[in-house]
Formats: C-alpha cells, structure tokens, sequence
C-alpha cells in the first residue's frame, strides 16, 4: 500500500517598508520629540525653577542646621559659666572658674542675655537664666524679670514660677510665696509634685498656720514614704508634732 506523501507549503510573511515605517514605538518616539522640540523654551524654564527651588531648600536646610548648631553651641558656653565654681585655687585648670560670684553672674547674664538676642528658638529658656542671674546681682530686677516670664505659659513658664516662689519664701515674704506653690500645683506640667507640696507645707509652716503645714506634711509623708520628700516632712513632723507622726505608715524596704 503506496503511502501518500502529504506537503506542507509554508506562506511567506513579508514585512513592506511602508510597515517598518510606521512602527508603534518609533512612531511614539517621535510625536514626544516633536513635542519637545515645541515645548522646549517651557521645559528649560520649569527645569530652571525646579533647580532654584532645590537649592532654596537645601540652602534653607543647610543655614538652619547651621544656626542651630551654633545656637546649641552658645547656650553650652552660657550655661558652663553659669555652673563655673567661684574658687581662689582651681583643682582643674581647664575647667573655667571665678574668683567672685558676682563676676560669675554678670559674664553669664550677659552670655545668656546674647543669646536671647541672637537666637529666637531659645530666647525664653535664655531670658530664664538670665534673669537668676539678675536675681543674684539685683534681687529686685531679677524677681520682676522672672515674675514677667512666670505669666507665660510652658515649661519655662513653671521654672520661672517656682523661681520666684522659692525666692519669696527664703527672704520672708511666704502669703506670696504660697500662692506660688498653689498656682504651681494646679498646673505642675513636668514639675515634681513633691518638692512643690513640700515649698507649700513651708510656706504655710512660716506662716504660722501650723495645723494646716501638720496635714500637708502627713500627705507628703504618707504620699511619698519611701522617697526623700517623705523623709524630709517625717523631720519637720517631728519637729512640729511628733504625735502626728503615728498617723503616717511605716515605710516597707
């Protein structure tokens, strides 16, 4: 039995010139160069801007960290003067020291008073230090100062209250004071209660109102049994009522 041979004839695909002409990629490329070529005075001045913008805000970052770093730099210096030691005889040489505490106070008034100027960032932490300062050279301005800075609000606020509040109550004037102490524990922010109740307990202990001073100094004791403010109102207890100690619990170590 004869096999019959079958053939496959293979059809040609034949691509015209015309075709490759009109090839989809190189058609889009280059309706986007004729649209370039039409744009091209927009596009130069819409890169032109996006470059000046860059350099704006790299500028802009780049003078602000600068600044900034300067300004840290400043309060650094202000604040070593702050905490220098007034000594005849320096143990470290390299540590900077005084020989009197009023030229202390001055260089670091003035140091913290540049700063307050030169930098707004840290111009009410600046004008705080400065004004300690002035409460030692001049008890009367530098308690006006810390007064103006106490009727702000924030964390500088507060320390500027307890400043003042503190100094009431070490040159006798302690109604002033405790009204300090109270405005302080309503809104105590980041403040440790604790010291806050104790100044309170002093202030009404000076004035004389006793009983008042007797339970505050319970609280604290009973509060705060196992910390150093409660140590210290057990002392005063005793001092002022020692019976009243046995209403406060005995400490667990």
């Amino acid at each position: 039995m004869a096999k019959a041979a079958i053939k496959v004839r293979k059809k040609k695909v034949r691509i015209t010139t015309r075709e490759l002409k009109h090839d989809a990629f190189r058609d889009r490329y280059e309706h986007f160069a004729a649209w370039v070529t039409r744009h091209r005075r927009q596009i130069i001045r819409t890169a032109l801007g996006v470059f000046a913008l860059l350099a704006l805000v790299i500028g802009t970052v780049a003078v602000t960290a600068y600044r900034q770093e300067r300004a840290e730099k400043a309060l650094a210096e202000a604040y070593e003067i702050f905490t220098a030691e007034v000594t005849s005889s320096p143990a470290d040489p390299s540590r900077r020291t005084y020989t009197s505490e009023e030229q202390k106070y001055r260089d670091a008034r003035d140091a913290f008073s540049r700063l307050a100027r030169t930098y707004p960032s840290y111009r009410e932490l600046a004008e705080y230090y400065a004004a300690l300062c002035q409460l030692r050279l001049n008890p009367s301005e530098g308690q006006a100062d810390l007064e103006r800075l106490a009727e702000g609000k924030g964390h500088t606020a507060r320390l500027a209250r307890l400043a003042v509040a503190e100094h009431l109550l070490a040159t006798g004037k302690a109604a002033s004071a405790e009204k300090h102490y109270r405005r302080l524990l309503e809104d105590p922010g980041e403040l440790p209660e604790a010291p806050l109740k104790l100044g309170l307990a002093r202030a009404l202990e000076v004035q004389g109102k006793k009983a008042d001073a007797i339970e505050l100094y319970v609280k604290i004791a009973t509060e705060y049994r196992t910390h150093d403010a409660g140590r210290t109102a057990r002392e005063r207890l005793a001092d002022l009522d020692p019976a009243a100690l046995e209403r406060v619990p005995e400490t667990t170590s």
